[in-house]
């Protein structure tokens, strides 16, 4: 990218994990949901011009494949974002990002009434809706916007 004659440049992946399409503004709490092991070399770009949307947000993560339960976390914070598995510079896995439909342990309810407060009784989930997401707690029936979300 070039901007007032000076190149813009993030280099390209050996190996890792680039997260992008994210919803903008939503790359930090991904970082943050992620938890990522200190060493990690991270790249994030927030609120880029993006032919798919009017903005979005990337994070670039260099020698680390995300888990299943890393994945679904931010398919909860950034539904309909991209995945990519890079290695040896090539994309080797390509996923769209989308919210389970119902899930176990990805968060806790923040209903203080709720039995996960008080039992060590993991928290049960359905998705309601996706756009934005909100789910629904399987015990209390308390439904819970994404900026809600206690992650577990």
């Amino acid at each position: 990218m070039t901007r007032g004659g000076q190149v813009h440049q993030v280099s390209k992946l050996e190996r890792g994990t680039v997260l992008d399409h994210l919803i903008a503004g939503t790359a930090l709490r991904a970082i943050r949901v992620l938890d990522l092991p200190v060493g990690r070399t991270v790249t994030i770009g927030v609120n880029l011009k993006s032919q798919r949307f009017e903005a979005k947000d990337i994070i670039k993560i260099a020698d680390y494949e995300l888990t299943e339960v890393e994945a679904a976390k931010v398919a909860l914070i950034s539904p309909n974002g991209t995945l990519s598995i890079i290695r040896d510079f090539k994309v080797a896995e390509k996923h769209d990002l989308h919210p389970p439909l119902a899930f176990r342990g990805l968060i806790t309810c923040p209903n203080p009434a709720c039995i996960v407060q008080d039992e060590a009784v993991e928290g049960s989930f359905v998705v309601e809706s996706h756009d934005p997401v909100q789910v629904r707690c399987e015990y209390c029936e308390r439904s819970i916007a994404v900026d809600e979300f206690e992650f577990a």
